[in-house]
């Protein structure tokens, strides 16, 4: 090795028909340094991401590794060259045991035999993350397992095959606190182990934590490449990805006011999940739900809106008591739900935009049981353009959007209904980029203004920071404490309740 670069990138384009993805991309990681790379949903890098682990392939230009040019053709072949990539969306087997998953596909087995040799296995997974410095039991469950020790697992596997090129593709969208300080310190210490990382985030807190240099993509391309971490600051950067300035801190609850009492929950309890809950929200109120991994915010909602059962407590809606004993019945009566998981339960990603948006609401737009075309295509493009989506065509697939405009997509579908008074959002900027989460910020403040109520769950505290009224902090299935918003401006305080004070 002759060289201080790990990865050089030069002149990399990327196209879809007469589009380009990437455009003349040009960047360099140097060995044992961690490089972010930032830009908006939509900026070209899951593109880069593949083209670097050969997933898809670039049109023109040159990849080198440790000097020398990469000829691979498929992920194998990236893995066997020492590049690996800890995804966004983990996988791995629910009821295989860590070493298991591991080993996946490639189980020692006894010699001379097809038979997986279990003690070498369990022996060899044991041996491994000691090496790594990962406390986990090769025998535990994986499903068993929180999401932070689902992460370790995954990160055990990749280095088990000794890439020095590692990926992180926002690796921290679904932890909490204490779970993110943990993994950036865990890639800090690859670091001093000599791996280079690439590491991408929208959370700009984390990458000037982390990071030795930043290059900044924009539209596919590449709008400042290898800055020196000393030399950038987080507004900055900001301005390199979206082209314009985007207040981070700004209080979206100025000039708000308040009608009557619309929804209160009584003494609910989802057996070990939620105990004895109460609280209320008020008519254009935005309260937020905070708390750690594992306090109870969504198994509440999910509870209250009729998703899952509950063993008791009442919930009511404009005076009156409901009885939810499904989601539907929580639609009908003006609730909606923006969910955690916008890909898994928010979308059909094989389906059109127009029939994502019409989903649920297609009765507003048919007579005598006759959809009209014509008010469909109408009224999928209102709500598209309303949310600003970044998109080609109407009949274009959802899974084709980029997170942040997946995430606008699933709160169009939910505003095309027009009737609902309330929307329950679950992490509703988790995975998208900062100019996105402006607008939906923007948008949530807007409804407010008119009188529309909104319940945040989110384990961003800046975010409950900006956006709500009021704050109340689950812990361990418990609430804690109900802040107002100038109680909440105090990261202690509320971290005080979140860990149980």
């Amino acid at each position: 090795m002759d060289t201080d670069n790990a990865i050089e990138i030069y002149n990399v384009d990327k196209r879809y028909g007469g589009i380009y993805a990437l455009k003349d991309v040009s960047f360099t990681v140097k060995r044992g340094h961690v490089h972010s790379l930032m830009g908006e949903n939509g900026a070209g890098k899951s593109t880069l991401v593949k083209v670097l682990t050969s997933v898809i392939a670039k049109d023109s230009g040159r990849i080198l590794k440790d000097g020398k040019e990469l000829k691979i053709k498929n992920y194998e072949q990236a893995v066997q060259a020492g590049i690996a990539l800890v995804p966004q969306e983990l996988s791995f087997v629910d009821y295989f045991t860590v070493a298991e998953n591991i080993y996946l596909g490639r189980q020692p087995l006894k010699k001379g035999t097809n038979l997986v040799d279990w003690k070498k296995m369990y022996k060899d997974a044991g041996e491994l993350l000691e090496r790594l410095h990962i406390s986990l039991n090769p025998r535990a469950l994986a499903k068993t397992l929180n999401v932070s020790d689902k992460q370790m697992m995954v990160i055990a596997r990749i280095l088990k095959d000794d890439a020095d090129v590692i990926i992180f593709d926002e690796p921290t969208a679904r932890l909490g606190h204490e779970e993110i300080t943990f993994l950036l310190e865990y890639i800090k210490y690859l670091k001093t182990c000599g791996k280079s990382i690439i590491f991408i985030s929208h959370h700009l807190e984390e990458v000037m934590n982390i990071s030795d240099e930043v290059t900044v993509l924009r539209d596919g391309c590449v709008v400042a490449s290898d800055i020196p971490i000393t030399e950038i600051d987080e507004k900055k950067m900001i301005h390199l990805m979206v082209n314009r300035n985007v207040d981070t801190r700004e209080d979206y609850t100025i000039g708000r006011v308040f009608g009557e009492e619309i929804f209160r929950v009584e003494h609910l309890t989802r057996k070990d999940l939620v105990k004895d809950a109460c609280f209320s929200v008020r008519k254009g109120e935005v309260l937020g739900f905070f708390g750690l991994v594992g306090a109870g915010r969504t198994e509440l909602m999910r509870s209250i809106l009729g998703i899952d059962s509950k063993v008791s407590g009442d919930v009511y809606f404009e005076g009156k008591k409901l009885d939810i004993r499904k989601l539907k019945d929580s639609i009908t009566a003006g609730i909606a739900l923006i969910p955690e998981e916008r890909r898994q339960q928010g979308l059909v990603l094989d389906r059109t935009l127009r029939d994502n948006i019409m989903l649920g609401c297609r009765q507003k737009i048919s007579r005598f049981g006759f959809i009209s075309r014509k008010n469909e295509i109408s009224m999928s493009k209102e709500e598209i353009e309303r949310m600003n989506l970044a998109y080609q065509h109407l009949e274009q697939r959802a899974s084709e959007l980029s997170g942040g405009n997946q995430q606008k997509l699933v709160i169009a579908k939910a505003r095309c209904r027009g009737e609902n008074k309330m929307y329950v959002f679950d992490e509703p900027t988790r995975g998208i980029d900062v100019g996105a989460k402006s607008e939906i910020y923007t948008m949530i403040a807007e409804m407010a203004k008119n009188g529309i109520t909104s319940i945040v769950i989110s384990s961003e505290l800046p975010e409950i920071q900006m956006l709500c009224d009021r704050v109340i902090i689950m812990h361990e299935g418990q609430i804690t404490g109900i802040l107002n918003h100038e109680e909440l401006q105090s990261a202690e305080t509320v971290m005080k309740y979140a860990i149980g004070g």
